[in-house]
């Protein structure tokens, strides 16, 4: 039997409880491994680049190899909060928000490896653009440049994303704080901030939906671009095994590979820790490892095309650099790499391996340190084996590097371990929606369009219902009889309840349309304008080039139309706001629908009446 309103609340909330010492255990250890990192990291800044094992020819390894690392882990959050979300998968639901959250604290890991990398830390501000006497801008035209903007631009769109997407659970916690702690309670104030006011009017959800879809069809393109940006660091130099047209896509599937395997490692725990059972099912696991047969075998497909394209290119320096890879010293890694990212994952056939947790959390770390080494073989073999004999070289790293790797674990992990004590893991909202469906049945809509705006000096009905059903049939009620001011409450997005009240279109569109089209002239008038500064040519490209301001253009896009997206939600959702709606009551964000309707003053008996067949369980009549 499917859990309800009320389980699905306090099964959530119950995991945001104080914790145990194991949890204090796990975050001072967590926090102990990225201190030493940090220390690590000092001892770098102070001694040189030199403690690390970069050399000549091989100046990109292990730091680079993390930063490529963790971006990818950052991808199946997207994949499964936006792409699915627009697919319509309903399995996505029970993880989508661990899996968003791990997506943010991914790349706030990949994002200090180029700062580790660069050595000198203070230098970063060179490829920031703005306006100064030096007139030092970045190059546009730089894939390393594209690549700063792609990660940010993710990293701002993802968390937003996140945010606005547990806005609905961070009312139910603020409502079940104050029940428990009082309004002035510390805890209870943080999550009463957090909520922006929210209250589940049929107007704010209205304007979220349609600004939720928006976010998630903005976010989708993201995900193909980041991690394609993210290879053409690679793919637009000469060097045998990385100057490939292969990589874009085979990076962009690598990365869902690996991140959908860490969603796993990381859920399969989690779930037992916070009694989530009931929430978090087999059935989620096992899709989740369908998905990565699917991506495993992509992967698969790209390390065959990839030996393909060395050996039909007749390419001599490239089918050397293939074969060496295969069948030299460094075999071990490539073979390592396919049995981990490949063949393992694709035990996963075998309904018995697939849903186990054993089988899934094991195949789920295998694939993790497979793709780890998959990153670390592409960048470093490709610089130690290129042309010419005499610039062969090896690498090796050192314990400054290790350590700092280490580290870049814990801060993942920790920031996670704190996130589930903070914050809602499971989209409380989603999940009472499936609930929700189920009590709905198709009827007719309001003969007329229903105003939200109720007037101060006329009575107000509110009426109190235990479904979503009931709800919308008690607002089909009210139509009927001619009542045509009103406003609803839910703890879930009623899909119906908009079409039943003839609610006019949402003008979060016209925001995001507006900002997306802002940021693409905006793009290219910065990517164009800072070229003319100085009138460079850089690797035989004019000072204009339009093509590779493209990427600048389309960063801008999605980044302005989704901050735009944000402002439209924000002000017609009226979620500047930290005080709720008038006649809002606290149910409504657990387990109970609520109709405010107007009337006249001789009309409350009737209006009562008309709303019986809907079976209301309470009316609150205010004069």
């Amino acid at each position: 039997m499917p859990p309800s309103y009320g389980q699905i609340n306090d099964d959530v909330l119950n995991a945001m409880q104080k914790p145990g010492y194991g949890f204090y255990l796990a975050v001072v250890s967590l926090a102990g491994l990225v201190g030493l990192a940090a220390l690590s990291l000092m001892y770098q800044v102070q001694a040189g680049m030199g403690v690390t094992g970069l050399n000549r020819p091989v100046g990109w390894a292990v730091y680079i190899t993390n930063f490529v690392f963790w971006v990818g882990i950052a991808h199946s959050g997207t994949l499964i909060s936006a792409i699915l979300y627009l697919l319509r998968a309903k399995w996505r639901d029970a993880v989508s928000r661990s899996a968003e959250a791990m997506t943010i604290f991914a790349v706030m890991t990949a994002g200090l490896f180029p700062l580790i990398h660069l050595g000198r830390l203070w230098a970063v501000y060179y490829i920031i653009p703005y306006p100064s006497q030096r007139q030092i801008w970045p190059n546009f035209v730089s894939p390393l440049v594209w690549d700063v903007l792609a990660v940010s631009t993710y990293f701002t769109v993802s968390l937003i994303f996140w945010y606005i997407g547990m806005i609905p659970d961070l009312a139910a916690a603020r409502d079940r704080y104050r029940a428990e702690l009082g309004p002035e309670q510390l805890k209870s104030r943080i999550y009463r901030a957090l909520s922006l006011g929210w209250s589940g009017t049929g107007t704010q959800w209205h304007h979220y939906g349609r600004s939720y879809l928006f976010f998630a069809a903005l976010a989708t393109p993201l995900v193909v671009s980041v991690h394609s940006v993210v290879s053409w660091d690679f793919a637009m130099s000469l060097l045998p095994g990385w100057h490939s047209a292969i990589f874009p896509p085979y990076f962009v599937a690598g990365a869902i590979h690996s991140g959908l395997a860490m969603v796993l490692t990381l859920l399969i725990p989690m779930r037992k820790l916070l009694h989530l059972e009931r929430l978090i099912e087999m059935h989620h696991f096992e899709m989740l490892a369908k998905t990565i047969v699917l991506t495993a075998t992509i992967v698969g497909y790209a390390y065959a095309v990839e030996a393909f394209i060395a050996w039909y290119s007749g390419d001599l320096v490239e089918w050397q650099n293939h074969k060496w890879r295969l069948f030299g010293p460094v075999a071990w890694m490539y073979w390592l790499c396919v049995v981990c990212n490949v063949l393992v994952p694709w035990l996963f056939v075998f309904r018995r391996l697939r849903t186990h947790y054993l089988p899934l959390l094991v195949i789920s770390l295998l694939v993790n340190v497979g793709m780890w080494y998959e990153r670390l073989m592409i960048i470093y073999t490709s610089q130690a084996h290129d042309f010419l004999p005499h610039n062969f070289g090896r690498y090796l790293p050192t314990w400054v590097e290790l350590m700092i790797t280490a580290g870049s674990f814990g801060f993942f992990f920790l920031f996670f371990v704190l996130f589930t004590k903070g914050l809602p893991t499971v989209p409380l909202s989603e999940l009472k929606g499936q609930v929700a469906e189920n009590e709905l049945s198709p009827g007719a809509s309001c003969p007329e369009t229903v105003s939200h705006r109720l007037p101060l000096h006329r009575p107000t009905v509110l009426a109190v219902f235990s479904s979503a059903g009931s709800l919308v049939r008690g607002a089909r009620c009210c139509c009927e009889s001619g009542f045509q001011v009103m406003e609803t409450f839910s703890p879930v997005k009623i899909e119906p309840l908009s079409e039943v009240l003839k609610l006019k279109k949402s003008p979060v569109r016209l925001f995001t349309l507006a900002g997306a089209v802002a940021g693409l002239a905006g793009g290219f008038w910065l990517a164009g304008g800072t070229a003319l500064v100085n009138r460079l040519t850089v690797g035989g490209k004019p000072p204009l080039s339009w093509i590779p301001f493209c990427v600048v253009g389309f960063e801008g896009t999605i980044l302005l139309g989704s901050l735009a997206n944000l402002l439209g939600l924000a002000l017609l959702a009226r979620l500047f706001r930290l005080e709720t709606a008038p006649s809002y009551d606290p149910r409504f964000s657990r387990d109970k629908f609520g109709l405010l309707v107007s009337c006249g003053p001789d009309q409350v008996e009737l209006l009562k009446e008309r709303l019986s067949p809907a079976r209301p369980e309470e009316f609150h009549v205010r004069q």
